[in-house]
């Protein structure tokens, strides 16, 4: 992941590997931060929680990527606020989090940290533009497209309440507004999976 030879050199000497079946829970919220998570393949869903169990889904960590809430709380050794969960079979480096102050003096990986909160603000303004501008079809239809992207393909094994407590709306609103896509043309519908037929 690092060019620079003595990062690389201690990121290999204290990183491990973990892999994670799909649907796999990583982190849950009021755990403690046991470590940094870089994942090497696969995708990591990373979804806000509230004290109801109320989820809402806030964006996915891509190969090469890690958790700009994990840095956070590592920074200020507060518990988890997230959920992650694995979208697919995948493996994670799991790093120390005293490297994260440790590594500073690498440039590399000071690069590296800023542009995780660079990516994860933009994708945090994202999702909050479309909690408070979009229908909520276009909610809809954006999640669904994040998660195909992210798994790299067009069908999803999803249910209508998945969904439903991913985006925090009714299940009979994700059913109907499944319908209202479909009837569009944008998707079709199967028992427990969606196909998208769109692109964007």
């Amino acid at each position: 992941m690092f060019t620079d030879p003595k990062l690389k050199e201690s990121f290999s000497k204290y990183s491990s590997i973990m892999k994670l079946p799909e649907g796999a829970v990583l982190m849950n919220p009021g755990e403690p931060i046991r470590f940094i998570p870089l994942v090497k393949s696969g995708c990591i869903r990373v979804l806000r929680q509230n004290d109801e169990g109320k989820e809402v889904f806030l964006y996915h960590i891509m190969p090469g990527e890690t958790c700009a809430m994990s840095l956070t709380c590592c920074n200020v050794q507060s518990l988890s606020e997230v959920k992650a969960v694995a979208e697919e079979e995948t493996e994670v480096f799991t790093v120390p989090v005293t490297k994260l102050e440790e590594w500073q003096n690498f440039k590399e990986w000071r690069d590296y940290i800023s542009n995780t909160y660079k990516v994860r603000f933009e994708r945090m303004m994202q999702t909050i533009d479309d909690l408070a501008f979009e229908n909520m079809d276009e909610r809809l239809w954006r999640y669904l497209l994040a998660r195909s992207k992210a798994k790299g393909s067009t069908t999803l094994q999803i249910n209508h309440e998945e969904m439903a407590n991913e985006l925090n709306i009714q299940r009979e609103s994700a059913t109907r507004l499944l319908k209202k896509l479909k009837d569009l043309g944008y998707l079709e519908t199967g028992r427990g999976q969606v196909t998208l037929l769109k692109n964007e």
